[in-house]
């Protein structure tokens, strides 16, 4: 295990998305919005990972699941679920933004050589969005990869 050097002494700031299984930490500078939860088009893609899709600011942004990403089953709606809208840096994308499902409301917290710490373990397969596995304040969290879900996006939407 190794610490992660945040480049200076002041705090990063980061949110814990929370998920059934593990939560995901993000940037606070990669989330745009937290919506509370909406109505969903129907998927037109193959991928089951995409949930579908939502308007969000005169867009059309698809809804990801990162739990089927990862190969978890998705239970039906139970309680208050939210959708993460983040900024993809892509400019492979129409549009750089797309939506991440949460089953719940996320959490700030300041992110420093004390509070963070990456875990060890086996490295993630190459297609797979996430980059990390971490601690964080006691917690463990997957850190996204945005640019390869922005990829893996870019491969299925037209």
């Amino acid at each position: 295990m190794h610490s992660v050097d945040t480049g200076s002494a002041a705090d990063l700031q980061g949110l814990l998305i929370p998920q059934r299984q593990m939560p995901l930490l993000l940037p606070s500078s990669a989330v745009i919005e937290i919506l509370g939860y909406r109505e969903v088009s129907e998927n037109a893609s193959d991928a089951s990972w995409i949930l579908g899709s939502f308007s969000w600011r005169n867009l059309v942004l698809p809804l990801v699941s990162m739990e089927r990403v990862l190969g978890v089953e998705r239970e039906g709606k139970r309680g208050r679920k939210r959708i993460i809208v983040v900024h993809v840096f892509s400019d492979k994308l129409k549009t750089p933004f797309m939506g991440i499902e949460a089953t719940g409301m996320p959490r700030l917290l300041s992110l420093n050589e004390e509070t963070l710490e990456v875990l060890e373990g086996e490295p993630w397969p190459d297609d797979w969005p996430i980059s990390d596995r971490v601690k964080v304040q006691d917690v463990e969290a997957l850190v996204p990869d945005l640019d390869r879900l922005g990829a893996l996006l870019q491969k299925i939407t037209p």
